[in-house]
């Protein structure tokens, strides 16, 4: 991931991974996934804040500091830079640990998703691992109000 990128991204002073599943869109097996969750973040562009936020899960990951990066490695190999038609970007993107198929963002992050809980229940299903500190990255944030109750919620390894 290019270090370039840090002129303009996001800082986060806590984050996490939250471990759920999905079904391959090729081979059709279960497979791992790992969203990189935020406490809050501050969004900047070349020194300027653009955006604030509380709880949010980051998608289209272009670049992580080497800790963060390190963390991702170490407790889901499976999410690793690759290039998306979908997306048109390279980022760090899901794998299928069976057959190896890119598992897109715009898949794993939809409605149909592991990330898309409707209640608390399915919440608690994710597993969580927190981070051991602060992050930055260039990503997207996305937000809802149920990523403020992940720590609360959500079972911890």
């Amino acid at each position: 991931m290019n270090p370039a990128s840090r002129d303009s991204g996001l800082s986060a002073p806590a984050y996490g991974l939250l471990l759920g599943h999905t079904r391959c869109h090729y081979c059709y097996s279960q497979t791992p996934t790992a969203a990189l969750w935020v406490s809050s973040f501050v969004e900047t562009d070349k020194e300027d804040v653009v955006d604030l936020g509380d709880g949010a899960l980051l998608h289209y990951i272009e670049y992580l500091d080497e800790g963060a990066a390190a963390f991702v490695r170490g407790h889901a190999p499976w999410l690793r830079p690759a290039s998306t038609r979908t997306s048109g970007q390279t980022y760090l993107a899901h794998h299928c640990t069976t057959c190896g198929a890119i598992q897109g963002d715009h898949f794993v992050f939809s409605p149909d998703g592991p990330y898309w809980p409707q209640d608390n229940g399915d919440l608690s299903r994710l597993r969580f691992i927190e981070g051991p500190g602060a992050l930055i990255a260039r990503a997207s944030a996305g937000q809802s109000a149920w990523m403020d109750r992940v720590t609360h919620v959500c079972s911890r390894e």
